[in-house]
């Protein structure tokens, strides 16, 4: 893509945060969003959403046309537009998706997710996992071994049981989190009962980083910003200058957030760099 060389870089969360809770994008986000690729600026969404479904908001934000970059399934993966390469493209080995279904098949209450770049496999049907398969048009396989993991896993997650008490939750989290790091993953705390399982070193953080080092970008020239409203986004704050919460974000994104705005149902991202940054500024006005 060549150096990067502008005074602002932008990142972006999609879900409560560029997205509203419709699951769509305002007119006037996607107006900004296009004005801000216009004046030479990129916005980079990463987002826990499947490969399949990342490709297609970059469609609707026209960043695949603009030449922008995308990142999918909490930094498993980062793809460039403009030459059509694959900056990060990771996932599990075989020998962990061995070890989380031996682990967790057959326990009560306890809810895996294993999510490929257009598929969302599942120990039984439920409700919510269902939903977010349908709104990201992924398809939804039922498995009774780890060998019908047939495509390649970029991450998964695990639910603990709501029975359990913290305790259960601290060892079953310390017993896993020391195995998967043996094998070549990491563990990652949504709550203390929602646990997520990346490739090694994997997290919004390290997409942020490898971003900023195919953009060859120079931090004392180039300014930082990432939009985030939830656990999944501390390391994206982590990895750039100004980290910026939705009003309707987590309380611990808040705690270390170093600037807040409107809620993500209020236009929040779009409002704070519309008024910031942009020469030309889209009307609100229907």
């Amino acid at each position: 893509m060549g150096k990067y060389d502008k005074k602002f870089l932008f990142f972006s969360d999609l879900d409560s945060t560029l997205l509203q809770d419709n699951g769509f994008f305002s007119a006037y986000t996607k107006e900004v969003v296009e004005q801000i690729y216009e004046e030479g600026y990129l916005l980079i969404p990463i987002t826990a959403r499947s490969t399949g479904d990342v490709m297609r908001q970059a469609k609707r934000l026209k960043i695949d046309v603009n030449g922008g970059i995308i990142g999918a399934n909490n930094g498993s993966q980062l793809f460039d537009f403009k030459n059509q390469v694959w900056i990060i493209n990771e996932s599990l080995s075989t020998e962990v998706l061995k070890w989380v279904f031996e682990h967790t098949h057959g326990v009560k209450d306890m809810k895996v997710h294993f999510f490929s770049d257009d598929t969302t496999f599942v120990y039984a049907i439920g409700a919510n996992s269902q939903y977010w398969a349908q709104i990201m048009g992924s398809d939804y396989i039922v498995i009774d071994s780890h060998q019908a993991l047939e495509q390649k896993i970029n991450h998964l997650t695990i639910a603990l049981p709501k029975s359990w008490t913290l305790e259960q939750y601290q060892e079953f989290f310390t017993i896993i989190s020391t195995q998967l790091k043996e094998l070549g993953a990491d563990v990652h705390k949504y709550s203390d009962r929602v646990l997520e399982i990346a490739p090694k070193n994997v997290s919004k953080g390290y997409a942020v980083k490898k971003a900023l080092e195919y953009l060859q970008v120079d931090r004392h020239q180039t300014k930082t910003y990432a939009f985030g409203d939830g656990y999944n986004d501390l390391s994206m704050f982590d990895a750039v200058d100004v980290g910026v919460v939705v009003e309707n974000a987590a309380l611990a994104l808040k705690d270390v957030a170093d600037d807040a705005t409107d809620s993500n149902m209020d236009d929040g991202v779009a409002n704070y760099l519309a008024t910031r940054f942009l020469k030309n500024k889209p009307s609100k006005e229907k």
